[in-house]
């Protein structure tokens, strides 16, 4: 079988995943990496990627690249997402990769991204005849996708990343409660469209993939006193659980956060808007019942590409 890779250019983060595809098992992961770069701070409001930003961005392409071929990956392709969506040096970024790296990188619009992290979802958490609501929060933008295990019903993504309403909004350490409402009527404005949505097909549960969700299954798990296992993909949770940790960490200002076990570093300070974002949705539904999946957006990426 030949080796793959992937590499999904997010707005915060980078991630790898070198894999290989067998038509009887499916998809082998044979390597997952996630490296913060912060490719949109300091620029995504304003539509650029900022000098420093840019070296960053290629300087971990150039390191990523490296541990692909390492792990055997005879090619090696990579999707940008909302940063390089919205930058007007976006393909200077991707001539520069192209030339000094030999790396194809391909922008790809929000539905297509949409349409990529449900094929991801799809290989880790099943689906029934209920609509689900998918829910993918990356650092410039938000997608959601409404599906059954048949059929894809709706999607749509949203510039309300994480990075994007912390340059828009920012909060103090700690947040306060004014803060916090008005981050909510921010996001209220801009999610009217979801809300009808949610109203219209009542999703039964909220799947949440990659980014900050990682981050919460984790810490949910603490709290269970459960580890998350290393080769665990999804985990089931009550909306009471997430609503029980949505508190006592938005009380917390940024060295207590800090110190959460499954919590890394760079998703601190974006993380009290990811579970507003998330607390939106739910009681915009009356959702009860979460899911975690660990495959989003590259998983999807490395089906479609090696299907």
């Amino acid at each position: 079988m030949q080796r793959e890779a992937i590499i999904d250019l997010g707005t915060n983060t980078f991630n790898l995943l070198v894999f290989e595809r067998d038509p009887a098992t499916g998809l082998r992961i044979v390597h997952a990496a996630e490296q913060p770069v912060f490719l949109g701070r300091g620029g995504i409001e304003r539509g650029v990627i900022t000098e420093d930003a840019f070296e960053r961005g290629m300087e971990m392409l150039r390191t990523l690249r490296a541990v692909a071929e390492a792990q055997g990956a005879v090619r090696v392709s990579g999707f940008g997402t909302s940063a390089l969506r919205n930058a007007r040096n976006a393909p200077l970024f991707v001539e520069r990769a192209r030339r000094e790296l030999d790396l194809a990188i391909t922008i790809i619009r929000g539905d297509e991204e949409a349409e990529l992290i449900l094929a991801g979802v799809r290989q880790a958490v099943r689906f029934t005849s209920k609509p689900a609501l998918v829910m993918d929060i990356g650092g410039g933008s938000i997608e959601f996708i409404l599906a059954t295990e048949k059929a894809l019903m709706w999607k749509h993504s949203f510039e309300l990343g994480a990075t994007r309403l912390r340059e828009r909004i920012p909060i103090s350490d700690p947040i306060t409660v004014q803060e916090e409402a008005r981050i909510a009527a921010h996001l209220d404005d801009r999610l009217e469209t979801l809300y009808a949505i949610i109203e219209r097909h009542e999703p039964h549960v909220l799947i949440g993939s990659a980014g900050s969700f990682d981050s919460i299954a984790a810490l949910i798990s603490a709290e269970r006193a459960a580890p998350l296992a290393v080769e665990a993909v999804e985990l089931a949770y009550s909306a009471l659980e997430f609503d029980t940790l949505k508190d006592r960490l938005l009380r917390m200002d940024r060295a207590a956060r800090l110190l959460q076990p499954g919590l890394p570093e760079y998703r601190v300070d974006t993380l009290p808007y990811a579970l507003i974002a998330i607390d939106r949705v739910l009681m915009a539904g009356g959702i009860r019942d979460m899911h975690w999946s660990r495959y989003a957006l590259k998983e999807g990426a490395a089906i479609r590409t090696s299907g």
